[in-house]
């Protein structure tokens, strides 16, 4: 009877290849978080995009706006959760509006209505990640 060994030597090779592959990590601190102007945004807004899948191109950013700041009715083509870091976010979705406020959060469907205010002292900042490419189209006319 054959005894049949799997290669210690090959597992090995393959790891290497695997990690040669895979993405290095991104790792930044607060201060190395580098903000910028949305031109998809009413001035005022600021965000700091952390990630982006290379495949399909969904992203992880970081987002503050200032004290009032509103973001009118509007969709995406990607579900979006959105956690508020510091700050307040008055978020209406899916006809109803929640206060949230550090720590809360928000999962929306693609498709769903959506619109916020940035609310308390010194505005808002939460993390928005879109499970797709990023965009946003007004919603449509109320009939």
């Amino acid at each position: 009877m054959k005894k049949l060994l799997f290669p210690a030597a090959a597992v090995f090779a393959a790891t290497l290849c695997w990690a040669a592959d895979a993405p290095a990590p991104v790792v930044k601190t607060a201060g190395e978080v580098d903000w910028h102007a949305s031109g998809d945004l009413p001035p005022g807004a600021e965000y700091h995009l952390m990630y982006e899948d290379p495949a399909t191109h969904a992203v992880q950013t970081l987002v503050r706006m200032p004290s009032g700041y509103a973001l009118p009715p509007h969709t995406h083509s990607a579900d979006e959760t959105i956690l508020v870091l510091k700050g307040r976010l008055d978020l209406t979705a899916g006809g109803s509006t929640r206060k949230l406020s550090s720590g809360g959060y928000a999962v929306i469907p693609a498709g769903t209505v959506l619109s916020f205010k940035a609310r308390g002292f010194g505005g808002v900042q939460f993390m928005a990640a879109f499970a797709g490419p990023y965009d946003a189209k007004p919603a449509p006319a109320a009939k």
